[in-house]
């Protein structure tokens, strides 16, 4: 059976007889799947008491990647398993077999206990049409190679993991995202694929077909694209090994002695998901990977090494098994030229230099960044082709200096292409540092931050910090990325390219040679050098401390009076020190447990106080305390901490804005009725909060709250009160199973902008009052089960971004087709969605999604609306321009 590539509601659907099938065994391997990752559907815990399950099941079936049916003894007294069997061959699913206590020649041509249940089936004549199909399916399917149990009573975890993770190779659970422009790919790639014992279709290649394990060196100057090619030829190729594994930033996650982090993920890559922390020491990780990986035909990728000895610890050749490949990507090619001992060769080695693009695909680039076109207007041709020539035609360079220029006039083209004479090395370097030098001082700030602390981290809380700061984080941000410095991802968190990233951390060391002199320090060895010899400075604006210290001397803490932001990664402070860093803005304690150390700090100036996974155990009066004490406090993060318990309550502030509770096991009426005492909330974050089923009455009362995220509750209404939450933004709810209905009372919110509902499985429709939200901008409701969307969203005059990604839809919504501001639309996965789709009146459109979809005809208006800059359509689709 061919697998099959969609986007559905669940990845895997599980079919079993209940009584049968032990408990202990569906909860290690329902647990096995979300440790890798992979959403099952497993009737007992999504079918919800007394719907039709005959329904349910079909459509579960279908919206699945992969169907696994455990057979068992009774298996076959089942009716309604058999049907689930027989709509599994109908829907051509993948379909992989195990078999639980029983042979699969008993499965296949229904002997023993089979035939039994076949006979009795025939004698009721309940479904006389229906049992030769049934047959058939199970000889089928039972055909296929699957996990023989015949230990039912244990024993069998080893062999679920090896079943899950062929499941999580089915999946590509392993794939790398690639989001960057994809401009000139085609002359590296089939020559990386080649230089890998590949041809183009992905087949090996017959003369080189052999034990050895290959390695292939991918390098060349910075910016010109080394990660992204090693993406491609990742996902190309991936499917061909065992174990698969894509490290990024090898080099700065070493210099900041996270090598047990790279250790850990590396060993649950290769293992196909499972415990996050595996190893705690560098040896015991080093032993451990060669332990278990040692015939396994593995595919790593190490990103951006420089030194041979960041390798020796992760991968090296030798201790994979026969076939193996390992890609690096490096501005060195001599990276790998040091072997560990004589005994160790490579089989076959090769490395591959990244040039810069040819001048017509960096020419593309460059016109897409500057003009958001293809081609320039002709009087630009000319001057663009020197700029390209001056950056050395390299694709990140491209991007910062089209950018830039962008809405320019030509004297500040000309003058920028007079400042790019130089040597290609020093001037894309040099290049770099000028642009950072153009940046606002404000926006400098704010870019060090970052390069230093907060790539990939979320944006809104760093910009509490920095407006406490008055470094105007609004501004700063949105100039940064204009200028391309800075990226913000599809969560809302930071991005930077490895080059900027680099060339913010050298203009810190550059600050000064002495660490203790510098504003920020984050890497292990500066960390020690300013914390262990208790010779800290002034200077010092921003510290992180791993947990490779365990423990701090406080007093160490007395000569960082100008420390704005702390980071203590479950380190405990040793001591009794006393008025800790009066300036402090930001504390991060992760795995806090001593609230008297956590009082030593002053607090007058703290913004911001994350406490997540932390064991410090708070009463209602010590949150009194730390309220009075942080008057000026803007975030609390409680992420985590298990500790909450049903009895605690929060005091009244008028200063704190966001709150974060996911994760909190116990969200009892007393802190729910004490949460509305934070008058002035902006954001409440209760995602993963297992207890909280409906909207709490204190809830309604908080008019300044304008966002509430409650992503994997298990709340089954939205249902709003008269007069509540009349300020709310942003309403997330992804993810919610129990979720049947939104009540009309959602037309209250006067000033949502922003709609999520994404993953709701048993969300049906949509509220015919919804048009009345007339500011909504954005809506998702991907993956859902609504076929239609109400009338009244032609009203929705502000929608710009509408996502509806694997539902039911059955036409395109005419309702929509006059939607002046819409700018995304995405119905990928759609698979009833069938005939037209009009976009003529979609005047603002940018990005049109209709892969895999039925629709067989686009309506455009007759300038071919040229403006898309994304439009992913099927194979079939005719695009029509219409006056």
């Amino acid at each position: 059976m061919g697998f099959q590539i969609a986007v559905c509601n669940y990845q895997v659907f599980l079919s079993f007889r209940g009584p049968d099938v032990r408990d202990s065994f569906l909860e290690c391997f329902y647990d096995q799947l979300k440790g890798a990752g992979i959403v099952a559907f497993l009737d007992r815990k999504e079918i919800e008491y007394g719907e039709r399950i005959d329904d349910k099941i079909v459509e579960a079936i279908k919206r699945s990647y992969i169907c696994v049916p455990v057979f068992s003894k009774d298996f076959a007294s089942s009716p309604a398993c058999l049907m689930e069997v027989a709509q599994m061959v109908e829907s051509d699913k993948t379909i992989l077999p195990i078999f639980y206590g029983v042979e699969p020649s008993v499965v296949r041509y229904q002997l023993g206990t089979y035939e039994e249940s076949f006979a009795k089936h025939k004698r009721k004549n309940r479904y006389p049409d229906k049992i030769e199909k049934w047959k058939a399916a199970l000889g089928k399917i039972a055909g296929e190679m699957g996990p023989v149990l015949t230990n039912v009573n244990g024993g069998y975890l080893q062999c679920l993991k090896d079943f899950v993770f062929k499941l999580w190779k089915l999946l590509r659970m392993d794939e790398q995202d690639v989001t960057e422009n994809l401009v000139g790919i085609d002359r590296d790639v089939p020559e990386m694929v080649r230089k890998l014992g590949f041809s183009e279709d992905g087949q090996v290649v017959k003369e080189r077909e052999m034990t050895g394990r290959w390695l292939l060196v991918v390098w060349g100057l910075p910016g010109v694209g080394k990660t992204t090619l090693a993406k491609v030829v990742y996902n190309k190729i991936s499917q061909l090994f065992e174990g698969c594994s894509f490290l990024e930033n090898v080099r700065d996650e070493i210099e900041e002695k996270r090598l047990v982090f790279l250790q850990n993920r590396l060993i649950r890559d290769l293992k196909g998901g499972g415990d996050s922390s595996i190893v705690e020491s560098p040896s015991q990780g080093t032993k451990m990977i060669r332990l278990l990986f040692k015939e396994s035909r593995v595919l790593i990728v190490l990103d951006d090494v420089d030194d041979f000895e960041q390798i020796k610890p992760l991968a090296e050749l030798t201790w994979f098994g026969p076939r193996s490949r390992i890609i690096l990507t490096t501005r060195r090619k001599d990276v790998y030229q040091i072997q560990t001992s004589e005994d160790q060769v490579i089989s076959c080695g090769h490395d591959h230099e990244i040039l810069p693009m040819n001048e017509n695909h960096a020419l593309e680039l460059f016109h897409k960044c500057a003009f958001g076109l293809d081609h320039p207007p002709k009087s630009d041709d000319q001057i663009s082709r020197e700029i390209i020539s001056a950056v050395g035609n390299l694709p990140f360079a491209i991007d910062i200096v089209g950018r830039y220029l962008s809405g320019k006039n030509e004297n500040i083209w000309r003058q920028t292409l007079d400042d790019l004479k130089s040597e290609l090395q020093e001037k894309v370097e040099r290049m770099l540092e000028a642009y950072y030098k153009l940046l606002g001082k404000k926006a400098r700030e704010i870019f060090l931050d970052v390069a230093c602390f907060f790539t990939g981290v979320e944006k809104t809380i760093p910009c509490y910090m920095w407006a406490a700061r008055k470094l105007g984080p609004v501004i700063g941000v949105d100039e940064l990325q204009n200028t391309s410095f800075l990226k913000i991802g599809e969560k809302n968190e930071f991005l930077m390219h490895g080059q900027l990233k680099f060339l913010g951390r050298e203009i810190v060391k550059k600050e000064d040679e002495d660490p203790r002199q510098r504003s920020r320090v984050w890497n292990y060895e500066d960390v020690q050098a300013t914390l262990c010899e208790k010779k800290g400075t002034s200077k010092v604006k921003a510290l992180r401390v791993t947990r490779d210290f365990i423990q701090v001397d406080g007093e160490v803490f007395h000569h960082l009076s100008n420390l704005r932001f702390l980071e203590l990664d479950n380190v405990d402070i040793d001591g009794n020190p006393e008025n800790l860093l009066p300036n402090l803005v930001w504390l991060d304690w992760h795995g806090c447990h001593d609230k008297y150390k956590l009082f030593a700090f002053k607090m007058e100036n703290l913004a911001i106080l994350n406490l997540c996974t932390s064991s410090v155990k708070l009463n209602s009066e010590d949150w009194k305390h730390l309220m009075e004490k942080a008057g000026s406090l803007k975030v609390l993060n409680l992420k985590d901490c298990t500790w909450i318990n049903g009895s605690m309550q929060f005091p009244a502030s008028s200063h704190l804005e966001c709150l974060i509770l996911e994760g909190c096991l116990l969200f009892s009426p007393t802190i729910q009725k004490s949460i509305s005492n934070f008058e002035n909330l902006l954001s409440l974050n209760m995602k993963r909060c297992k207890l909280f089923k409906h909207l709490p009455q204190a809830l309604f009362s908080m008019k300044e709250l304008r966002e509430l995220l409650i992503d994997r509750t298990k709340i089954q209404r939205l249902h709003f009160e008269e007069g509540s939450l009349p300020a709310l933004e942003i309403l997330s709810a992804c993810e919610c199973e129990a979720l049947c209905e939104v009540t009309d009372s959602i037309e209250l919110l006067k000033k949502l902008r922003k709609l999520s509902l994404r993953s709701c499985k048993n969300l049906i429709e949509l509220p015919a009052v919804i048009g009345k939200l007339v500011l909504l901008q954005e809506m998702d409701l991907s993956d859902t089960l609504i076929k239609e969307l109400p009338p009244s969203v032609k009203y929705l005059e502000n929608l710009e971004v509408l996502k509806m990604v694997g539902t039911y839809l059955k036409e395109f919504p005419e309702v929509i087709k006059d939607l002046k501001n819409l700018k995304e639309l995405d119905f990928t996965h759609c698979r009833s969605l069938r005939g037209h789709c009009n976009i003529r009146g979609l005047f603002s459109l940018r990005i049109l999604r209709l892969k895999c979809t039925r629709i067989s005809h686009v309506l455009a208006r007759d300038n071919g609306q040229v403006f898309l800059h994304i439009q992913e359509l099927g194979d079939n689709i005719v695009w029509e321009t219409v006056p």
